[in-house]
């Protein structure tokens, strides 16, 4: 009897210690965790950098000298209207012309802009700067080429406002070819004459003579009088250079 119990007393004792140790074991395992893993080494990417040498851009193209600017006289052109039209003095725009009065002007006339050119580089472009030529479309049209059209035939057209000194005008004509009407004179009977300084008159053009002071242009002459020159009735005569009666014509 007495063996029974001591065996059953093992067996209790067993499983108690059994539970003790798993709770110990569960108790530590709750506080401590589950071990880290252990890191595995990684290799390091080094980057690389892009050593490819940038392309390098070509130098800009060095300015090439500008062309002559060429200007054909229109009507009612002045001098220095084209100089302050190209920003240029008109002394320079004078000079380069060798225009020696400044309001004689030829209408048709070539004029020469002094227009600066930017410096010429002392040394050569290498191969890959030299600059394209322009395209045949971007170059100025060529100047027209003025053709003979047959003898002048200047003539009076008409008289407006004889008489009357700011109004009083004599406008003539030219219906044929280019004509230089230096030396000319505009007359009448009592003695008043109209000298014309040198100026072409080109076909299908006309010149008006005014009376009354004035600054003069290649298109108005200004006599500078101080009364009337004209009278109703009378007849006025145009002559050439060398006295030769052109047309006369009776003031309405």
């Amino acid at each position: 009897m007495r063996g029974r119990t001591w065996a059953v007393f093992i067996v209790v004792n067993v499983v108690v210690s059994a539970i003790v140790m798993l709770t110990i074991l569960f108790v530590w395992e709750r506080i401590h965790g589950p071990s880290p893993p252990t890191p595995i080494p990684t290799s390091t990417l080094l980057a690389t950098e892009d050593v490819s040498t940038p392309p390098t851009m070509p130098p800009a193209p060095s300015p090439s000298p500008s062309e002559q600017v060429l200007y054909i006289v229109q009507a009612g052109d002045t001098l220095g209207a084209i100089a302050q039209a190209y920003d240029v003095p008109i002394e320079d725009l004078m000079s380069v012309n060798g225009i020696s009065d400044a309001n004689l002007l030829q209408i048709g006339q070539t004029l020469v802009i002094p227009i600066d050119s930017p410096a010429v580089p002392t040394t050569a472009p290498s191969p890959e700067t030299v600059p394209e030529p322009l395209p045949s479309e971007s170059l100025p049209p060529p100047l027209p080429t003025l053709t003979a059209s047959g003898p002048p035939i200047i003539e009076i057209v008409q008289v407006l406002k004889p008489g009357d000194l700011t109004g009083e005008v004599v406008v003539i004509g030219n219906l044929g070819g280019m004509a230089n009407l230096e030396g000319w004179t505009l007359s009448d009977a009592e003695g008043n004459v109209f000298t014309f300084p040198t100026i072409a008159l080109f076909d299908n053009a006309q010149i008006r003579v005014h009376s009354t002071p004035g600054r003069s242009t290649p298109s108005d002459l200004y006599w500078g009088r101080a009364v009337p020159a004209w009278n109703s009735g009378e007849l006025i005569t145009l002559r050439d250079g060398t006295g030769s009666v052109v047309d006369t014509y009776i003031v309405p």
